[in-house]
């Protein structure tokens, strides 16, 4: 894959200006930041209301703003303010000039005298900080360390009919047709069985204690978002927490909110690829379409690979 249709899909899954890092070291500039793993994971996870009987969920009067060093507070919000009355906060608190201040929520940038209802933040989300250090122009870098390029699939030619491959002891619907990015994702968190990497004695099957294959993109269909679909598609059923990541083991569900991008005058999709802990998820079956997944906590979805076609 080359350089600059990398840069590409990942600008348009970020919504951002991102270069490579060999421009970066050219341009030398402070306004550019580091796309790392944490980033990856953290900023980009699209999440929804979940329906839930229990109305204290949605009394917390707060949102949650978390930094790239990993640092968590709580800012007292009404949901009616705007972006700069939440960075005018955020300053107070903790001293970060509000022009060095870039705040992300589901993968957007959100700025401005937009208010927090008109992104669709609800009380108890979680804003995720990034910080300049000369209130210069924002930007993002590929650090090589970012990804594995022996990871990296091409499904293009790929044809699974009559196969069925499982991954966490759950059907992998994998993404023929398309090509994957894969993250680095290795040794980042406790142990690799997530991942399912070690003792994989056929293709086709699982791994002790591995988790499965989910999808989601991070754009549109008819303006809503596939959280907001998942919401919709999941009423008359009730969960114990109010607020959760969509995600569906569906690549062809996937590829109805796959953000779009054109690279030398083809069109592409892409969408993230993800594992998601078992031990909470709440699968949604929904007639004549498929499955709509639901995972509680950040932690619970880890991305390890773009994928586009």
């Amino acid at each position: 894959m080359s350089n600059t249709l990398l840069t590409a899909a990942l600008s348009a899954i970020t919504n951002s200006n991102v270069i490579s890092y060999n421009d970066y070291v050219k341009k030398r500039n402070n306004g550019y930041i580091r796309l790392d793993h944490e980033y990856f994971h953290q900023s980009h996870l699209i999440r929804g209301k979940v329906p839930t009987d229990d109305m204290n969920i949605e009394l917390r009067s707060y949102v949650i703003i978390k930094s790239s060093s990993d640092k968590t507070i709580t800012v007292d919000v009404d949901l009616n303010e705007t972006i700069s009355q939440l960075k005018a906060k955020i300053q107070d608190k903790e001293g970060v000039p509000i022009d060095q201040q870039i705040l992300i929520f589901s993968g957007k940038v959100v700025e401005g005298e937009s208010t927090l209802l008109d992104h669709k933040i609800q009380y108890g989300c979680t804003l995720h900080l990034l910080t300049l250090s000369d209130g210069g122009t924002y930007g993002l870098f590929i650090h090589p360390d970012m990804l594995d390029q022996k990871y990296d699939y091409d499904f293009t030619d790929e044809n699974d009919e009559g196969i069925t491959f499982m991954r966490g002891n759950v059907e992998y619907k994998r993404p023929c047709g398309w090509n994957r990015i894969a993250l680095n994702v290795l040794n980042k968190y406790e142990d690799n069985n997530w991942l399912g990497v070690n003792n994989r004695r056929c293709l086709i099957n699982s791994v002790q204690n591995e988790w499965p294959v989910s999808y989601h993109g991070t754009a549109k269909l008819n303006c809503r978002s596939i959280a907001e679909d998942g919401y919709l598609l999941s009423k008359g059923k009730r969960f114990a927490f109010g607020y959760g990541i969509y995600s569906t083991p569906d690549i062809n569900i996937a590829y109805q909110y796959a953000t779009k991008f054109t690279y030398e005058g083809e069109n592409y999709r892409i969408v993230l690829q993800n594992r998601v802990n078992p031990n909470n998820l709440i699968k949604i079956p929904i007639k004549n379409i498929g499955e709509i997944w639901i995972s509680p906590n950040e932690e619970d979805v880890r991305p390890y690979g773009s994928i586009y076609q």
